[in-house]
């Protein structure tokens, strides 16, 4: 090896130790400035898949129909007049009363006139007897009664209100937990002095 490729080796080792931070510091300790990444962790953390929500919900009445006894009239007192109780009689009526009348006959010595006895004419003749007069009867009409269906509320309509909770998940995310930066490092010795 010549001497001038000797020197310019030597040359190049001495610019770049002088370059280098190692051969920079020729003091007791010596620190290089380094660059530190970004510190990342993976974490779980709970993520909304759906909002939670409140519903007003309109609940209908609950009705059933039920027979019920109805009174569809009601009871009334009222006074009616019953007809007289009658009788057919037969009666004899003298239509001529008995008496007597001449009748004249002829006989031996000429005429004669006798009295004659006539008995009565009597006729028959039906005849109404009142046996019992009308009167007034008190009469009683009970009330009348009817099986209807009614529709009755159980429980009457309401309104209320539902909260819905919201949909919560897991989700794995990577999270930055240090921003990285610079720091000082003690150097290390190397073979050129440090």
């Amino acid at each position: 090896m010549s001497l001038r490729t000797s020197a310019v080796l030597t040359a190049a080792v001495v610019v770049l130790g002088a370059a280098s931070p190692a051969f920079a510091c020729r003091g007791v300790e010596c620190y290089d400035e380094v660059r530190l990444p970004d510190v990342y962790r993976t974490v779980d953390r709970p993520v909304i898949v759906r909002p939670g929500y409140r519903e007003v919900v309109d609940r209908p009445p609950v009705v059933v129909v039920r027979p019920e006894r109805v009174m569809v009239a009601p009871g009334r007192v009222s006074y009616e007049m019953t007809p007289p109780v009658t009788r057919t009689v037969f009666q004899e009526i003298v239509v001529r009363p008995a008496g007597y009348r001449w009748a004249s006959t002829w006989g031996p010595y000429g005429e004669r006139r006798c009295k004659v006895p006539v008995p009565a004419e009597v006729k028959v003749v039906p005849r109404e007897v009142l046996v019992r007069p009308g009167r007034r009867v008190r009469v009683v009409q009970p009330p009348i009664y009817a099986v209807r269906e009614r529709a009755v509320a159980v429980r009457p309509a309401g309104r209320y209100v539902v909260d819905y909770p919201p949909v919560v998940a897991q989700e794995r995310a990577r999270v930055l937990v240090r921003r990285g930066g610079t720091a000082w490092v003690r150097a290390e010795r190397t073979s050129y002095g440090w």
